[in-house]
């Protein structure tokens, strides 16, 4: 069954120009430095205006000081400061606007980070967006790869032009909605589409001939990078790139691993908040897996897995939202028919779930309508609890024909922003990555990390914490264990509250 396209009214991009003296004062938050700027010195106008784009990032609009020109204010700009901050609230900041983020701060290898160079005041100005930072095996970041940033003059992008587009995990885009104007003019039948994916999806989806791509769909999370390329009536091209960023609000892990190595069964699994009760590999009311946690089992009249109010109102956690924003009920653009029997419901999306249980699949094919598609698991909670620990865990379930190792990997998005990529090479130990062996079928599990959304800060702005879970802090190795131990018992406690 075919997924419905993201028509262009659900794409929002945010491009509005910002141009012009303007105001940012800095937020009473503990740790974000900031000075009321007037636009005319060094430190830069405030950028950004108020309400919500549709996918979850807020721009404060009260609370500051009344502008002095028609230029919107974002009251919670730190501007920029002397120095760089480590503190969260200013993780992945260009606090002294040098275009090097965090360069003095440490972290824990596998972590990741929203960032953002250049004048901080603009981090939320329309046609601004973060791009992606890695914790490096040295426990420092690493370069901020993606994004549009101050440095690039993002806040005043003309927005007729080729722009950036945003969408759901799996939902069908027409392209050539990102070329705006820039295609007026192009020969009919001249025109091509080349995509480059993020990091570590492979295989990449292509974009097949040069018709208008009306149908590309994103595999995964991440900021994809769109090439457009017209041929002129002059005989001459002209070409233009934009990103296509892919997300989905509140928490979001995605599971992956090799399908090309026999008929391999791994299975996602999120603990319920606060509850340290064992694990259960055919699910229980505190863990979510394939057993309790599709479409199919909270659908029914009283499901297993029940962690929220079902009167709660969205920010605070709900079990069932159906959001007006069409593209925001992710859940309908699941592949292989899953996002149809969420959409059949008419309830829009349950938080948690388990959007897809990868049992079986054949690795040549690369449609993501077809049942054998080998997609990523993926665990969603749509609205996070606020101070709660939640764990995520990886099994082993089983092997058909295990014909050699093979290496789950987890990322963790915390608000579309990558929080964590666990499991590759250079994680944990520079030595290897994290390995089941064909003999752990059935009994291996790894203890993968812990997630905690803190409360928002006063600015609005709420991130994550993922802390890896360590079999040996000072080797930093992973946790794995066995079915049956984590059946006995929930492993390590949670950390403390920050």
């Amino acid at each position: 069954m075919r997924r419905p396209r993201l028509s262009s009214s659900l794409l929002i991009f945010m491009g509005a120009a910002v141009s012009g003296a303007g105001a940012a004062v800095s937020c009473s938050a503990a740790g974000i430095h900031g000075v009321l700027d007037d636009g005319s010195g060094d430190g830069g106008s405030g950028g950004g205006g108020g309400g919500d784009d549709g996918f979850g990032n807020v721009f404060p609009s009260d609370g500051g000081p009344a502008p002095t020109s028609d230029v919107a204010v974002n009251p919670c700009g730190s501007a920029c400061g002397p120095t760089e901050l480590c503190d969260q609230a200013n993780l992945g900041l260009d606090d002294d606007c040098d275009g090097v983020i965090d360069e003095e701060c440490s972290c824990i290898p596998g972590q990741a980070s929203s960032c953002f160079r250049g004048d901080p005041s603009y981090r939320n100005a329309m046609g601004c967006f973060p791009g992606t930072q890695l914790c490096l095996e040295t426990g420092t970041w690493g370069p901020c790869v993606g994004g549009l940033h101050a440095d690039q003059g993002c806040f005043s992008s003309d927005a007729t032009g080729c722009h950036a587009m945003q969408a759901p995990p799996f939902a069908n885009v027409d392209l050539k909605e990102g070329t705006g104007s820039f295609s007026d003019d192009a020969v009919a039948g001249t025109e091509v589409w080349k995509v480059t994916c993020p990091a570590g999806i492979d295989p990449c989806p292509g974009v097949e001939g040069e018709a208008p791509p009306d149908d590309f769909t994103p595999l995964q999370s991440g900021e994809y990078r769109v090439r457009y390329t017209k041929g002129l009536a002059s005989g001459r091209t002209e070409s233009c790139e934009y990103p296509l960023f892919v997300g989905a609000r509140g928490l979001r892990v995605e599971l992956e691993w090799e399908h090309d190595r026999g008929s391999i069964d791994l299975d996602l699994h999120l603990h319920a908040p606060v509850s340290m009760q064992p694990w259960e590999m055919a699910g229980s009311a505190v863990d979510c897996g394939w057993n309790n946690c599709t479409v199919d089992d909270l659908s029914a009249e009283e499901p297993q897995i029940r962690w929220f109010s079902d009167l709660s109102t969205p920010p605070d956690p709900v079990n069932w939202f159906l959001d007006p924003v069409e593209s925001n009920n992710t859940c309908y653009y699941a592949p292989r028919g899953v996002g149809e029997a969420w959409r059949s419901l008419r309830k829009g999306c349950h938080s948690p779930r388990l959007d897809l249980d990868n049992v079986s699949c054949d690795p040549t094919i690369t449609d993501p309508d077809e049942p054998d598609f080998c997609a990523p698991e993926n665990i969603n909670v749509d609205f996070p609890p606020s101070d709660q620990w939640m764990r995520i865990g990886v099994h082993y379930y089983g092997a058909l024909d295990a014909r050699d190792d093979v290496h789950p990997r987890v990322k963790i998005y915390c608000n579309r922003a990558l929080r964590a990529d666990l499991g590759p090479k250079g994680y944990y130990t520079p030595e290897q990555p994290v390995t089941f062996a064909p003999r752990d079928a059935g009994t291996r599990f790894w203890l993968v990390a812990d997630v905690l959304f803190p409360e928002p800060d006063e600015c609005g702005q709420q991130t994550c914490i993922v802390q890896p879970i360590y079999h040996d802090e000072e080797t930093k190795s992973p946790r794995l264990t066995t079915e049956l131990f984590v059946e006995e018992s929930f492993g390590p406690d949670y950390p403390p509250l920050p």
